[in-house]
């Protein structure tokens, strides 16, 4: 299974137009600090190198670098992504894709694409056809996006979260992230079809190495954002102490 050039072209014409578009806008005049712009453009790099070059060529024939796409998109470009405050710029909360932003909904995004695409019949077809993988990669991105905007600072919240809401979403989106990897790690049989190029023994080989990745590095990188919103709560409650002395 080869994937098509035009790919390669499409998402990196996404990716220059999404930092010319943030950047042209000069973020420091929105409030957006140097900080935040540097997890932004750290963001689309990583970006560039999952989907543009050889490792997306790879990932079509190769499960294990499957995963790593799944694992970075999901679950650390799209929250460096949110992270730069790319909505302070672009007020989707203004529009009615703002009902997407609610904590929950973003929960079931997340959750629906996680499973789907490693069991189900689009897990499948992911691995036969290599259009369909490039739109599995789209749906990471996306999902992961989505579910990050109300658990994560530096955008506008059409609806309010409470600080105690976006640490239990991300403990609990924890338990499926690990779970899907350790199923994957040590389970004997394939959990998906494999490409004609490539034998059983290696396919579960693969899918023990990919299931490894994740399950450790779904757990490190959890463990990060977790700590995020935590200080972010923390901060919080010593403001409003603060406010309550005045």
């Amino acid at each position: 299974m080869k994937l098509n050039l035009l790919w390669d072209f499409a998402f990196l014409l996404a990716i220059l137009s999404g930092g010319f578009g943030y950047f042209s806008h000069r973020p420091s005049t929105y409030g957006i600090s140097k900080g935040r712009q540097f997890l932004f453009a750290t963001g689309l790099v990583l970006s560039a190198v999952i989907l543009v070059g050889p490792i997306p060529h790879l990932a079509v024939r190769n499960f294990t670098f499957h995963m790593v796409q799944h694992i970075l998109l999901m679950m650390l470009i799209s929250p460096l992504l949110i992270l730069g405050s790319p909505f302070t710029i672009l007020r989707i909360d203004k529009t009615p894709l703002k009902h997407l932003l609610r904590p929950e909904i973003g929960f079931a995004i997340f959750l629906v694409t996680l499973i789907s695409t490693h069991f189900s019949p689009l897990a499948n077809a992911g691995m036969r056809n290599s259009n369909v993988h490039s739109l599995e990669l789209i749906l990471f991105l996306l999902g992961g996006m989505i579910y990050y905007y109300p658990v994560m600072e530096g955008n506008p919240q059409p609806f309010h979260v409470p600080y105690s809401t976006r640490v239990i979403s991300l403990f609990a989106m924890m338990l499926p992230e690990t779970m899907t990897g350790f199923f994957l790690y040590s389970g004997n049989r394939m959990v998906h079809s494999l490409p004609d190029s490539v034998t059983v023994a290696t396919g579960i080989k693969e899918q023990h190495a990919g299931g490894a990745i994740m399950w450790a590095m779904g757990m490190l990188i959890d463990t990060v954002w977790i700590v995020l919103a935590a200080k972010d709560w923390f901060t919080n409650e010593a403001k409003l102490a603060l406010e309550e002395d005045e």
